[in-house]
């Protein structure tokens, strides 16, 4: 394993670490806790589908396998490449389309009666002037009767709240399976409320030298927190309307205990 250089706070997000596909797949790959909500939400819309911020297809493919016609919008070619490998070893190909692009200046020459905005994807856009881009380029892609799915966890911009600190989490392990290694995760994550920013610090060890920097890849990203008066706004100003708002990945109504949000966004209806 190669050791990579630790990167400061971005201005804005142009790119993921080169090297860091594999190691996001090892950490997030499996989780499948949301993947029911996507394939209810997909039996009330017709096919294509549009998904902002594929990744490596944790969403996408599940839904691909259900049958579905599905476009997968990632800007990085080492998600989208570790996607399409998936996707060929399950035979998906025919279902499932991947395209390298912004979620903030996308163009395709199609509109989708669902597009799918999950997993915190919008929390990667640094400033809400992106996504209103975001939003705009929704609107322009979304069928006349079409809906948009944004979803994201709440403890974020709760956290975002608070003082600056910064938090360890406890370390685990990973199966990388690109290399078939079995990594020490370690993460630490900084949040700074006066600047609306979390950056979230990556170490994927090897667990029979968990101190030896030489054979530890280290990644920063940072997010911003997005709270839901704010995107509520930019959905307005965007020509659109937040039609529903559910609580959780079984599309209960939205409460004070709840610790997801889901909204259902449509374009605004002609009077």
């Amino acid at each position: 394993m190669n050791a990579a250089s630790e990167v400061g706070e971005p201005k804005e997000l142009t790119g993921w670490i080169s090297g860091f596909a594999a190691f996001y797949e090892a950490l997030t790959g499996d989780f499948r806790g949301d993947v029911p909500m996507y394939l209810e939400m997909a039996k009330r819309h017709a096919d294509p589908i549009l998904e902002l911020a594929c990744g490596t297809g944790r969403v996408a493919i599940p839904l691909a396998e259900a049958g579905r016609s599905v476009v997968g919008l990632d800007f990085d070619p080492e998600m989208l490449a570790l996607a399409e490998a998936k996707a060929k070893l399950l035979g998906l190909q025919r279902s499932i389309t991947f395209v390298e692009a912004n979620m903030v200046d996308f163009k395709l020459d199609r509109k989708f009666p669902l597009i799918i905005a999950g997993g915190n994807s919008l929390i990667h856009l640094l400033d809400s002037r992106d996504i209103r881009k975001c939003m705009e380029r929704c609107r322009d892609h979304l069928t006349e009767d079409g809906a948009i799915y944004v979803a994201y966890e709440i403890s974020p911009y709760i956290a975002s709240a608070g003082k600056f600190r910064v938090e360890r989490e406890r370390p685990r392990q990973v199966f990388n399976r690109e290399t078939g290694e079995t990594l020490l995760y370690r993460g630490t994550t900084t949040v700074d409320p006066n600047f609306q920013r979390i950056t979230r610090h990556h170490e994927f060890a090897n667990p029979r030298a968990p101190h030896d920097v030489t054979r530890t890849a280290v990644f920063d990203y940072t997010t911003r927190p997005l709270f839901p008066g704010e995107l509520e706004l930019l959905v307005e100003i965007s020509g659109m309307e937040v039609v529903s708002v559910a609580g959780d990945y079984d599309l209960k109504p939205l409460t004070r205990q709840s610790e997801k949000l889901v909204y259902r966004i449509e374009k605004k209806k002609k009077k």
